[in-house]
């Protein structure tokens, strides 16, 4: 497969993942770090076209939003994919938080779509998103296709030796819980202030 091959899929699968199915953009962008690893693609070419896929996709559900309004909920295709208590959470957090709700949720598993989706809906401003979503792809495609990159190298390594193997497993789950902790109690601020 050649690297423009390579490029095509990540960037497809990107798309179709960042508007609802089940590929997570993360999986997706970690992988790519693998690929750069091997040598598959640059890190460069990695990184820009990880960044054109989720914003192309964010752009979708954003312009959603903003063309079709509160309505868009309630439609069954969305209303599988979104929880309405789930829906209300976001709304209120777009509504306090504007551009800056997008821009933590980029870095939320589970929120992307319903914010973006908000965020269109309730008229965060094109200029707004558009710099708030932009912000949260760089810093976020860089991080999760340099994290692939460098444990795709760990991962060999501690294959070969597997007692280090299980300390370093053991401390990534450490550092992912806590992460995950401090991103949990984050959004729940975010997501959760009264109105």
């Amino acid at each position: 497969m050649t690297s423009a091959t390579t490029l095509a899929g990540i960037f497809l699968l990107l798309i179709v993942g960042g508007v609802g199915f089940p590929i997570p953009e993360d999986v997706t962008l970690l992988g790519c770090g693998i690929l750069v690893r091997g040598g598959s693609v640059s890190l460069w070419q990695a990184i820009a076209v990880g960044i054109a896929g989720v914003t192309l996709s964010d752009w979708i559900v954003y312009l959603t939003g903003r063309r079709y309004g509160p309505t868009v909920v309630r439609h069954p295709l969305v209303a599988r994919v979104l929880r309405r208590e789930h829906v209300d959470a976001v709304d209120a957090a777009v509504r306090r938080h504007g551009a800056w709700a997008v821009f933590v949720a980029r870095f939320v598993f589970g929120a992307r779509i319903a914010t973006f989706l908000s965020a269109g809906t309730f008229g965060v401003s094109v200029a707004a998103f558009a710099i708030a979503d932009a912000a949260g792809a760089v810093l976020f495609v860089a991080a999760m296709v340099t994290l692939g990159y460098v444990f795709a190298h760990e991962a060999e390594r501690l294959a070969a030796e597997v007692g280090r193997a299980e300390h370093w497993i053991l401390l990534g789950g450490l550092v992912a819980l806590a992460v995950g902790v401090v991103l949990r109690v984050v959004a729940a601020r975010w997501f959760s202030e009264p109105r």
